[in-house]
């Protein structure tokens, strides 16, 4: 009993000769939390807003670009969204430069998921393999080379697709440039590892042993 009352009365004792800074550090604390919900609530009705400019934009054919890159501006998820869907329409209308430049903006990102990342970098590398035929240029292999690094393998399906990837880029490389499919150790070796691998879908090594037997005997 003597031992409780004297817990208590030191507690007491703290609490008197401290009050003044306990105080202080409540105050800061509480200030604390009601500026971060503020900040919370700002930045809720700041993407709620940009949200409905951004729909209403998408909406907007005679002047979507300009605005577009205005959303494009803000650091959130519209930001993203405008700029995937300026790549759209330049894909579209074959401005295949302006989308490489945004491309290239996106997966530069560090505020994007490794997902996110890969998905752009397998839109991209897939778009300008495209590009190189429709164009008949290899002044995007460089750049395809790098969207397929900016993939992560070890994301599900996605080993895969850069295997893939990185197998048609390399055939690009050959038709565009003339070069001798046969006798090409890098396209053998390559396509050998893809088909023996037990991360490669069937699919995937299906079409590659099309393209493979294609370059054969065309």
């Amino acid at each position: 009993m003597n031992n409780n009352l004297s817990f208590i009365q030191s507690f007491q004792n703290l609490i008197r000769n401290n009050f003044k800074s306990i105080i202080i550090s409540i105050g800061t604390i509480v200030l604390l939390l009601i500026f971060i919900q503020i900040y919370i609530y700002i930045n809720d009705q700041n993407l709620k807003k940009t949200s409905i400019k951004f729909f209403n934009v998408i909406n907007d054919e005679e002047n979507i670009i300009s605005n577009l890159q205005t959303i494009s501006n803000d650091k959130n998820i519209f930001s993203v969204l405008s700029k995937l869907k300026i790549i759209q329409i330049n894909n579209k209308n074959k401005n295949y430069d302006v989308s490489n430049n945004l491309y290239k903006e996106l997966i530069s990102s560090k505020d994007l998921d490794n997902l996110y990342v890969s998905a752009i970098a397998t839109n991209a590398s897939y778009t300008l393999i495209n590009a190189s035929y429709a164009n008949n240029t290899n002044r995007y292999l460089k750049d395809i080379s790098l969207y397929i690094s900016y993939i992560n393998s070890d994301l599900e399906s996605y080993e895969s697709i850069k295997k893939e990837l990185e197998y048609l880029n390399l055939i690009t490389e050959i038709d565009i440039n003339k070069l001798d499919y046969k006798n090409n150790n890098r396209a053998q070796e390559l396509y050998d590892t893809i088909l023996n691998s037990n991360l490669v879908s069937s699919s995937v090594k299906e079409r590659v042993k099309k393209i493979h037997e294609f370059q054969l005997y065309k």
